[in-house]
């Protein structure tokens, strides 16, 4: 069952992302490709970038540190051979989860049309205005110039388009694929960072499945009947009239399966790391959910010492365990009897911390 759960976040980290980036030719879609991965454009792995539309049909460029995510590199739109009426069908726009569209001069029919048809998606949208560092160059010349008013009036006017044409309030990010650090570029990768709610649900669904009240079920009745196997191995130890033999067996035994019952409901650092990772949720929150586990690499003698100490069953049966050893057939029925009970009764305990745990994860899933 653990091994289960790892490959399911296994699949979860290799989820798919499609980015397309779009627009009119000659705007600097192919140089923004490369600039949002980070790379220069005569590098080997870079979009092919040139004077005259270079991009003839969608090409996927992968993320240069999570080569799940694909940077879509699309045909200009307008062009003769991308006519805007053929452009959605030929460039396939259903294969793609988030758009950046981008622009360098003012919004064109053929931007207003790529707009609504991104909006039938229903999709994340992003409107990029390259070449910002040319636009404001000439502004530079003027006096009394002040970047930062010269910004808002470029980003008030973009915005306004946006809204008169589609009715859609967005920011339009003001970017230079050449300066990566300045302008709003730093803020668009971090905007995207904490965006794309589609993928994050998507993923956060995914990890909520693995947590859902009938995977939780079928997890809970398979590790019943380990337990149950468990607590026969224990048992079969308790028999044995050799004093303090059933405690020195139960240790190891106990370990084993208290981390092997975290491991199968994900309950460790690793895992809870990766689901972190995916869905958009900081480590510690879903810590924080965990109220009654330890976390399967915390487990060790002290604190299996420390749950023993309070389980009066244990505390109880022990005592009478020492004062039959003198006894030894009525002694061995006894010690494998209460082993079992014993072992069965302070797991299916634990398991239950388990099984709420898990729940209070599922429910920090789907807020």
């Amino acid at each position: 069952m653990a091994s289960d759960f790892k490959q399911h976040l296994n699949e979860m980290q290799n989820l798919p992302l499609n980015i397309a980036v779009t627009g009119e030719a000659g705007v600097g879609k192919s140089s923004f490709v490369n600039a949002i991965r980070s790379v220069m454009d005569d590098d080997e792995e870079a979009a092919e970038v040139g004077i005259r539309e270079q991009t003839t049909q969608p090409k996927a460029y992968p993320h240069p540190s999570i080569p799940n995510i694909q940077i879509w590199d699309l045909p200009g739109i307008g062009t003769p051979r991308f006519k805007a009426a053929e452009y959605v069908q030929k460039v396939q726009f259903e294969r793609y989860g988030a758009f950046i569209m981008v622009t360098s001069h003012h919004f064109t029919a053929n931007d207003d049309f790529l707009i609504k048809e991104i909006q039938r998606t229903r999709k994340k949208f992003y409107c990029v205005y390259t070449k910002i560092d040319a636009k404001t160059h000439s502004e530079k010349m003027k006096m009394n110039f002040n970047m930062e008013k010269t910004l808002a009036i470029i980003r008030k006017r973009c915005e306004d388009h946006l809204r008169r044409a589609s009715g859609l309030y967005t920011r339009v990010f003001l970017i230079s694929s050449w300066k990566t650090d300045k302008y709003d570029f730093p803020l668009l990768r971090e905007t995207m960072a904490a965006e794309l709610p589609y993928y994050k649900k998507h993923i956060s669904t995914k990890a909520a499945q693995l947590f859902s009240e009938g995977e939780l079920r079928m997890k809970k009745d398979e590790i019943i009947s380990y337990i149950k196997k468990v607590a026969l191995l224990s048992c079969a130890c308790g028999v044995m009239p050799v004093p303090g033999l059933s405690m020195l067996c139960d240790i190891p035994i106990l370990l084993d399966a208290l981390k092997c019952i975290c491991n199968a409901f994900g309950l460790d650092e690793h895992s809870l790391y990766v689901l972190a990772i995916h869905t958009g949720k900081e480590l510690e929150e879903l810590k924080s959910a965990i109220k009654k586990t330890p976390l399967a690499n915390t487990i060790n003698l002290e604190l299996l010492f420390f749950r023993l100490k309070n389980s009066s069953l244990w505390v109880n049966v022990s005592i009478v365990e020492v004062a039959l050893n003198f006894m030894p057939l009525i002694g061995s029925v006894f010690g494998g009897m209460s082993s079992f009970a014993v072992t069965y009764h302070f797991l299916n305990t634990f398991l239950d911390g388990v099984m709420e745990d898990a729940r209070n994860l599922q429910t920090m899933f789907l807020e």
